[in-house]
């Protein structure tokens, strides 16, 4: 994971709604087929499976349904695999390539079909356009369209809407101050991000260096700092948040793709916080201007779909004042 310094091991399954810069897939070998013992047949009675070329009609056709069943959902885990990654996709084989069906051939196949082009340890290599951050960057074009056949018969690259850009205010009503320039949230977010990976007496030092082009850290810093040592936040702050998280889902007939600050994960449930560099914190959340409650019911329902079955739980964390201030979602 590029923002905590630390890699995530997921199953498919667990991985669903998230995203990392860099995803390895490193066993796309061929798999053992299914050894179940027993077949469903049509009206649900529960038989023992029989040799193939011995299977009565009946079973023979529980076989085919099962067969295909397992071959869909082979290919829907191929594609959630497939797009986690933002940037680098890298999938790997160390057992048997001889089915023609493991996922590492049916990538190979999708990559000989775009033009891949060859390496010289004869892996195969698709460049199909900058990593988004380089891409911003440089100013580089557009990247381009992959061919068709890649994608799902459903178009499921319709625009995406990102949870803080759902509409309503940003600011409290009786804020009369500007907002703070984009540089100043940028710093805050960046230092909160990675200080962390620091003791604190190298801090200063780290701050220096993480925003190389500031030509004074201190203000920036500090608030950072006090965020970092408040002992109330201590609940947001343990050491096996994720950072920089980020999630996409289907919201209201919507997909939606954002990035959390701050993802907490336990057995029972999840606590999603999200920095706010605002100059004026209210109150009360009763008093959390619309748009950001917006933002934060986003986030809730999204990860209700990624994390079924376990509460979930969405904070604003006020880095002006180093408050911790639970919030309550809207649609």
């Amino acid at each position: 994971m590029e923002a905590a310094g630390r890699i995530r091991v997921m199953t498919v399954h667990g991985s669903k709604g998230l995203e990392a810069p860099i995803v390895i897939l490193p066993d796309t070998a061929d798999r053992k087929p299914r050894s179940d013992e027993l077949f469903t047949l049509e009206g649900g009675a529960r038989v023992w499976k029989t040799p193939a070329a011995e299977s009565p009609p009946q079973i023979a056709a529980a076989r085919e349904r099962r067969r295909a069943r397992d071959a869909a959902e082979n290919l829907r885990l191929l594609y959630v695999a497939m797009t986690r990654a933002q940037c680098w996709l890298i999938a790997a084989a160390a057992g048997k390539l001889e089915t023609g069906g493991a996922w590492h051939d049916l990538i190979r196949q999708g990559m000989e079909a775009a033009v891949a082009s060859g390496v010289t340890t004869g892996a195969l290599v698709l460049d199909e356009g900058l990593c988004p951050r380089r891409a911003q960057a440089s100013g580089a074009a557009a990247r381009p369209v992959l061919p068709a056949g890649l994608w799902p018969a459903a178009d499921v690259r319709r625009p995406e809407v990102c949870p803080s850009a759902l509409g309503g205010a940003k600011r409290c009503p009786a804020t009369r101050c500007p907002p703070r320039k984009a540089w100043r949230w940028l710093a805050v977010h960046r230092l909160l991000e990675h200080l962390p990976l620091h003791p604190p007496e190298e801090w200063e030092a780290a701050a220096r260096e993480l925003l190389p082009d500031l030509p004074d850290v201190a203000p920036v810093l500090a608030e950072a700092r006090a965020v970092l040592s408040a002992e109330p936040l201590a609940e947001a702050l343990v050491p096996h948040a994720l950072l920089e998280v980020a999630v996409t889902a289907e919201v209201a007939g919507r997909r939606l793709s954002g990035t959390i600050d701050r993802l907490v994960v336990e057995p029972d449930r999840v606590l999603a916080v999200d920095y706010k560099t605002n100059r004026v914190v209210p109150d009360r959340p009763e008093e959390v201007p619309e748009g950001i409650l917006r933002q934060m019911g986003a986030y809730a329902e999204a990860l209700a779909q990624i994390y079924p079955g376990r509460t979930i739980e969405t904070a604003i964390l006020w880095t002006q004042a180093a408050r911790l201030m639970r919030c309550r979602a809207i649609s």
